[in-house]
């Protein structure tokens, strides 16, 4: 059973990367003008079958208003985008 571990630093590179795609993603997908902010914090484990599954907490802005949103992305670090998976990403109302 794999077990999510605390991103250390939700600053480093591969975790920026993962949240930029993330907020892209979707907003390609619900055309939208949704703009990556920041990564708040994170989580990983790995993945059934290979990978790493990042569970990420991201800022992002729609116009000059800013909200937080929970996503899950599937992906093989150093690989295409194009093999990567957004899986889930919701906005966290709080």
């Amino acid at each position: 059973m794999a077990v999510w571990v605390p991103v250390q630093n939700p600053h480093e590179l591969v975790t920026r990367h993962v949240a930029q795609f993330a907020v892209l993603m979707y907003s390609l997908a619900r055309r939208t003008d949704l703009r990556y902010v920041d990564v708040v914090r994170g989580e990983t484990e790995e993945a059934v079958g290979g990978g790493t599954n990042y569970r990420l907490v991201v800022v992002a802005a729609a116009g000059s208003a800013t909200a937080r949103y929970e996503c899950l992305v599937w992906g093989v670090p150093g690989s295409r985008s194009d093999t990567w998976k957004l899986r889930r990403f919701r906005k966290i109302h709080s």
